[in-house]
């Protein structure tokens, strides 16, 4: 009785200015709830991260089927029902399902957007309180589920306005016997509240402002829209460290299936264990949740429900585990993305569905070949540093410019840190074609292009003026007067790329163009050593780099995130827009095309093959770097499909024991090669409108026939460049005194061969 004359005379004390406060509070507070504009313990809803649907228009049997296993479909031939699939024929039946576009239906009929292999879950990203709960709607929860809450929970939730008085009027009488607040009188709407604020503190006063506020919220949402926070809101059991919230998780959690297909036992026992999971939890205590489902089924039996097969029901309650999470670099990645661009009440609050630009079979293939490849590399050095060899990937589309893969090494769990986006180490040469990228964007006082691939620079040994005596060499020790810009990338001539940044701005025009291609420069050094890769990067940054060069100087967006949308449908995070142009068409069709040389005649070649195993044999570009005593190896490059960057180190920087070209060249062909099983290897990247003009590598003028000649991309209208008239000393002739750089794959199969002649008692020639 005073608890109700307390609440009466607050009310009354409060008068209507404050109770008006109280209410628009309240509505505030349930809007932003609804909108899944809030996060907090008791409200977080983790985010569903999907992978790439994959298109049905043009996909390869060999695709196909690839993407049919790691989606498990069964194999029927032919198909018949939804999930099945025919690897002789190609035939499929799809199973639809969550799209960002909307669900689609099984089958092939109905859909709102082309037929295409659906989404998978690769992923959950919980928030900091380690809550799983998954949104379930209202208009799609079985009305058994709705009963069986109201007979556990709140009889007469249709009957009164957020708060039942006589209730109110038991549990003070009962609390005033005990001494203290011993007992509730909490309504379902009550309990809403107390989530939504977390005020648990026990005391009268707490109870009397959680009275009023449930008369506001029951005013303000209605009986429906009370519910349907009720729906997502509960605590309910234990997995972990994790917290099952909500009924649609908890159904998965203990029966393994969709909230929408609770039987009446399931849906009966979830709610009668909503006043203490840990207590009445059926996985944990088996006996005492089943009488306390049999309440509840009784008290639905007194409101029309027959429940004599319900009671009879096993309770069958069995732990199932959560979807776990796959890719962790990938998804690492997302929720970097995600960071970035929204705030942590949207990302862990508002029960997001991000969908993603990841293709399943290239990102399974791509763990596969880095992981046994990188061991088998390992293997053909005797030198290890502390830990293993590791390997860092990234891999773009080039037609939508996102992120499709990527592979973290030993990376085990999507909050470890990672080596694709994390690990900042120097490039070295891998870095060169940004210079030469710099120099094609150059103009002239006319407007025309101020380089060519056939302009020379210097390439013999000197120290570089304003640099404290920098004095850089060429690698394999091969010096010439000049030297031209085609030759100066496809064999990594450490001077002449120094040379052409001295000549075209030096290391802060370097720098910008960097910024506008992506790159986190706030550390790199205004050093002429940029030149050669004295900044640091990430294997995403130099991936984006790449497939820019790759797609005519439209900036990759090297996104992998697509969409979010939230648990109300609404969209959170837009798909990127068209990339600024960075760098002109033919700026980048004459850097990609030098990066061609760097692989049909340069030191990317054992990308085509090496070891004896083969690589990718179809149109690429590329380039290899190596730091200082081969603590970081790189090979970046591009097919016509895909743009990949590829790092081998040790985390903890050692030599290896082995060069870019001996190395990260073979990788990556070989990586290339498994991620294009299936896709046309001849496939041609987008023409340009260069030419190719034979040139001395020295002059850039025509050969004679003492020359050593390239064949340099060109503009169509660009100037001749007369004859070269320098008499040049034979190769043999000039460098026989030198030692020859052999690499490793070739200093193997020498001393194979010298072991297998000497078992047979001969020597072989040299």
């Amino acid at each position: 009785m005073l608890f109700v004359l307390g609440f009466s005379l607050t009310f009354l004390a409060l008068g209507w200015p404050r109770w008006s406060a109280l209410s628009e509070h309240v509505a505030t507070m349930a809007d932003a709830h609804v909108a899944h504009e809030t996060a907090h313990p008791g409200w977080s809803f983790p985010a569903r991260v999907w992978s790439a649907p994959q298109p049905l228009e043009g996909l390869s049997k060999e695709r196909l089927r690839a993407h049919a296993q790691l989606r498990d479909y069964a194999i029927a031939c032919p198909p018949i029902q939804p999930g099945e699939f025919c690897p002789e024929t190609g035939d499929v039946l799809l199973r639809g399902g969550r799209f960002s576009e909307g669900v689609q239906p099984a089958g092939h009929t109905d859909w709102s957007r082309p037929l295409a292999f659906e989404p998978v879950r690769i992923g959950t990203l919980l928030g900091p309180d380690s809550e799983v709960r998954w949104h379930l709607p209202l208009s799609e929860t079985p009305d058994h589920v709705i009963a069986a809450i109201l007979a556990a929970e709140d009889e007469d939730y249709y009957d009164h306005a957020g708060v039942q008085p006589l209730a109110v009027l038991r549990a003070a009488l009962s609390n005033a016997r005990g001494q203290g607040v011993q007992q509730g009188a909490s309504t379902l709407t009550m309990q809403v509240v107390r989530n939504l604020t977390q005020d648990k503190e026990r005391s009268y006063r707490r109870k009397i402002r959680e009275a009023l506020s449930a008369v506001a919220l029951d005013r303000h949402l209605g009986k429906e829209g009370v519910l349907q926070i009720y729906l997502d809101a509960p605590y309910l059991g234990q997995h972990g460290s994790a917290s099952i919230c909500g009924f649609q998780a908890a159904s998965w959690h203990y029966f393994g299936v969709d909230a929408r297909e609770l039987s009446l036992a399931q849906a009966a026992t979830l709610a009668a264990i909503l006043p203490a999971p840990g207590r009445f939890a059926p996985d944990r205590n088996p006996e005492e949740a089943l009488a306390r489902r049999d309440m509840v089924l009784r008290r639905m039996a007194s409101r029309g429900w027959f429940i004599d097969e319900a009671l009879v029901e096993p309770l069958d309650a069995t732990p199932h585990d959560l979807p776990i999470d796959r890719f962790p670099a990938y998804l690492q990645a997302v929720r970097l993305e995600l960071e970035g661009a929204l705030s942590p009440e949207v990302i862990y609050g508002a029960g997001l569905d991000v969908y993603t630009a990841l293709d399943v079979a290239a990102q399974a293939r791509t763990e596969v070949v880095l992981d046994a490849r990188v061991d088998y590399l390992e293997s053909a050095v005797s030198r290890r540093g502390d830990g293993p060899l590791q390997a860092a990937a990234a891999l773009i589309d080039l037609e939508s410019g996102m992120l499709v893969a990527a592979f973290g090494g030993d990376l085990e769990v999507a909050t470890d840190f990672n080596r694709v986006t994390q690990a900042r180490r120097q490039s070295g040469s891998a870095i060169k074609p940004l210079v030469y990228a710099l120099a094609f964007s150059r103009k002239d006082e006319n407007g025309a292009p101020a380089w060519t691939a056939f302009d020379t620079v210097p390439n013999e040994p000197r120290t570089f003026p304003d640099t404290d005596g920098w004095r850089p060499r060429n690698v394999g020790g091969q010096y010439s007067p000049t030297t031209t810009l085609a030759m100066g990338l496809t064999w990594s001539q450490n001077i002449a790329t120094a040379s052409l940044l001295e000549e075209v701005g030096g290391p802060t025009e370097m720098i910008s163009l960097a910024s506008d291609f992506g790159f986190q420069t706030d550390d790199w050094p205004e050093e002429m050593g940029l030149a050669l890769g004295q900044g640091e990067v990430t294997p995403l940054e130099m991936a984006r780099f790449v497939a820019t060069v790759a797609r005519g100087g439209e900036l990759a967006s090297a996104r992998p995130v697509y969409a979010a949308i939230d648990a109300a449908g609404q969209l959170r995070h837009a798909p990127p827009a068209p990339g600024a142009v960075v760098l002109s068409p033919d700026a980048a069709h004459q850097t990609r095309d030098l990066m061609r040389l760097v692989v049909e005649n340069g030191t990317g070649g054992a990308s085509r093959e090496a070891a004896g195993i083969p690589g990718y044999s179809g149109p690429s570009i590329g380039k290899t770097g190596t730091t200082d005593s081969e603590k970081d190896l790189w090979f970046v490059g591009s097919t016509a499909s895909y743009a990949g960057a590829l790092w081998m180190g040790f985390d903890k920087p050692s030599p290896i024991g082995a060069s870019a070209s001996d190395f990260a060249a073979p990788l990556w062909g070989w990586w290339m090669r498994a991620v294009h099983e299936g896709y046309d290897m001849t496939r041609e990247f987008e023409p340009a409108r260069l030419k190719a003009r034979r040139i001395c590598t020295e002059t850039g003028r025509a050969g004679n026939q003492t020359c050593n000649l390239i064949d340099a991309p060109i503009l169509p209208d660009a100037p001749g460049s007369g004859t070269c008239d320098i008499e040049h000393p034979l190769p043999e002739a000039a460098d026989s005194d030198k030692p020859k750089y052999e690499g490793l794959w070739r200093r193997k199969a020498r001393e194979e061969a010298e072991v297998e002649a000497a078992a047979q008692g001969g020597i072989p020639a040299r």
